[in-house]
């Protein structure tokens, strides 16, 4: 007969999927904070029971929320539960109908379902408040009644994907943004969350600016070529949650070091959200509203330079 207690816990790779960590950020946590503490398999691989991939859950959710790791990875599961039903309590007060429809939707496991009713809340809204006031409410309840067993990773990503399925057709049928600044959007190697970039992308579009999405996983020398070939005004970030800030903020400084001044960098995303650090010569924005006020900034620095641009 198996070991009970062996079933029960999984390998690094299931973890990473399950609990959206990534391994490395995995092995970083338990060199700095003695958490996780996985057991060993006969292999010598690690292996995590249950109840630290439950913890995983919640503090990737509250990351996700702008919490620092060093402040609550010590904390009890009790106590991680209560700090994030404290933090959601307003949203979720806020938006009942979104929750309630939301979750019945994507537990039906009908993808057209699930298509159907994201279309409809972008056609009704419009792209703008789809991004900014929709999906400010639902991304956090869709993380939430994932957290709390109420739907399934997989439910989770079907959701993100039609999302950004949605934000992609939209951006594709907007007029062409040629207005200045020019910027380039795009996030570092093993950062392959696409969503916040997307969205970034469609706000800059309906402010007429002139930005290009590069796609996910670019290294600092193909930025450099992309701000050399582009005349790129701007180079924009997105780090998500699963992404270490100390490593985010390594790459800001590696990019700033190999470009000229001229360029502005942008960070932003919720790997970022919270910290203290900062990386002179690069701006960090906490949302999404902050972004387009740094457009309108820029632009009021450059009217001069902006009037004589072909």
């Amino acid at each position: 007969m198996p070991d009970i207690n062996t079933e029960l816990r999984l390998p690094i790779q299931a973890v990473e999927r399950e609990t959206g960590v990534s391994k490395e950020l995995l092995r970083m946590w338990e060199r700095r904070y003695a958490f996780p503490h996985p057991e060993r398999d006969e292999q010598g691989d690690r292996i995590y029971p249950q109840d630290q991939i439950s913890k995983l859950r919640l503090l990737r959710r509250l990351i996700d929320n702008g919490f620092r790791p060093g402040k609550i990875i010590g904390l009890d599961i009790p106590d991680l539960e209560n700090l994030l039903r404290s933090r959601y309590s307003t949203t979720l007060e806020s938006a009942p109908e979104i929750e309630k429809e939301l979750i019945a939707t994507l537990k039906s496991g009908d993808m057209h379902q699930i298509r159907d009713y994201l279309s409809h809340q972008l056609i009704k809204m419009g792209l703008q408040s789809f991004i900014l006031d929709f999906l400010q409410y639902a991304s956090p309840i869709v993380g939430d009644a994932w957290m709390r067993g109420i739907i399934e990773i997989h439910e989770e990503h079907v959701y993100t994907e039609q999302v950004q399925n949605l934000i992609r057709n939209a951006i594709a049928g907007l007029r062409p943004a040629v207005n200045p600044p020019r910027v380039l959007i795009t996030t570092p190697p093993e950062e392959n969350h696409s969503l916040g970039m997307l969205m970034v992308e469609a706000l800059l579009r309906l402010d007429s600016v002139d930005a290009v999405c590069f796609g996910t996983l670019m290294p600092v020398r193909e930025i450099v070529q992309g701000v050399q070939k582009n005349r790129i005004d701007i180079v924009a970030l997105s780090f998500s949650a699963s992404y270490p800030a100390s490593k985010a903020i390594e790459f800001l400084e590696e990019v700033r070091f190999r470009l000229p001044m001229t360029v502005e960098i942008w960070g932003g995303g919720s790997s970022l959200r919270g910290s203290r650090r900062s990386v002179e010569g690069v701006e960090i924005f906490q949302d999404l509203e902050s972004i387009r006020r740094g457009v309108q900034a820029w632009r009021r620095r450059h009217e001069r330079r902006m009037e004589r641009r072909p």
